[in-house]
């Protein structure tokens, strides 16, 4: 507070560097966390660090396009986002208002839905592996404590009046909220350490939270995700009906594949079709954290028709982008967008700008 109006002139300053760039014809001014990195570390005669800095800079003022693609009477709405994204909160918010912004006039949906990963959040620096334990199998006030910082960051996506805003458009949203990890693929996620990966249902009217997780990892992740090993968490009585939320390979239990299963896999398999039958889900909303190619799910989903007559309509959101795969080996969107998904939907296909 000295001199005494500190922040009037930091507040008039920042003001000018907002007009200046629009009146001389500059990109709009970037703004970067003080705490995000330790800026003095870097040496702006190294090229590896201006070039890092330059990575920077492009993540801190990446734009968006948002392509709306609507169909008749859709009872859900997804993001698919075709380009790299890192899942920081910031971002996911700045994503969903833009959303808002480019939301067809006059429709509404019942749910919008999100890919895996969408959010990322900090692990807690007070759970440590031996508070998990068996990670298929983890302590349950361990995965309480997990999902509890997790919520925390949905609350502040969501907050300063974006859930208001969403609320007009539709009932309900699902954002894929994941730990931080530095590899989020499909198929090659070789990580071993403690993660974990969230689908929160958020009743944007109410304010009320759901959650799940996934419950059937891959092969090569099986070892550090801390899997959700309540099934019963995947089914969600709503005021429209019975809803089964999937994380991303959970689909896979619908595979005919699936049924080679053995050891606890083939438990779960068998335990989680069993409880599907039971609970007759009307519509079903998967959380891929991609999906390039028709045949990633088109077996499962396929199957999940045969298996559950129930269910009315279903969706996926992966995103259309794998780092680890050549854009030439992607399958056409539009296809890909097609056999993902059963009843009409709004589309918001993000690009980078």
């Amino acid at each position: 507070n000295d001199p005494p109006y500190r922040d009037e002139q930091r507040a008039w300053y920042d003001t000018l560097r907002d007009f200046l760039p629009a009146i001389i014809g500059l990109k709009p001014t970037v703004r970067l966390f003080a705490r995000d990195f330790v800026w003095c570390s870097l040496d702006p005669d190294d090229p590896s660090d201006v070039r890092r800095f330059k990575n920077i800079l492009r993540r801190a003022s990446q734009t968006w396009k948002v392509e709306v693609r609507e169909e008749e009477n859709p009872f859900l709405a997804r993001v698919i986002i075709a380009g790299e994204w890192r899942g920081k909160p910031k971002e996911a918010r700045k994503l969903l208002e833009a959303l808002c912004d480019r939301w067809p006039k006059g429709r509404r949906v019942k749910f919008l839905i999100t890919c895996g990963g969408f959010v990322e959040f900090d692990w807690p620096e007070y759970i440590f592996k031996e508070d998990i334990g068996d990670n298929k199998n983890p302590n349950g006030e361990a995965v309480n404590a997990l999902v509890d910082e997790a919520e925390r960051c949905v609350n502040l996506v969501l907050g300063g009046g974006l859930r208001d805003r969403l609320s007009e458009v539709t009932d309900y949203i699902t954002l894929g909220e994941d730990s931080y990890k530095e590899r989020i693929s499909p198929t090659k996620n070789y990580l071993r350490q403690p993660h974990i990966e969230l689908v929160f249902l958020v009743n944007l009217r109410s304010g009320k939270i759901y959650w799940t997780g996934k419950s059937y990892p891959t092969t090569s992740q099986q070892n550090g995700l801390v899997r959700i090993a309540d099934l019963r968490t995947h089914f969600f009585d709503l005021d429209i009906g019975k809803v089964m939320v999937l994380g991303c390979h959970d689909l896979t239990i619908f595979n005919p594949r699936s049924k080679t299963a053995r050891g606890w896999r083939k438990r779960v398999n068998e335990e989680f079709k069993e409880l599907a039958r039971r609970e007759r889900p009307i519509y079903v909303l998967h959380h891929p954290h991609t999906t390039v190619k028709v045949r990633t799910w088109l077996n499962a989903w396929s199957n999940l028709r045969k298996m559950l007559p129930s269910v009315e309509a279903y969706a996926g959101a992966g995103r259309f982008h794998e780092p680890d795969r050549d854009p030439s080996e992607y399958d056409e969107l539009d296809d890909v967008l097609k056999y993902t998904k059963r009843g009409s939907t709004i589309d918001l296909i993000v690009k980078p700008g």
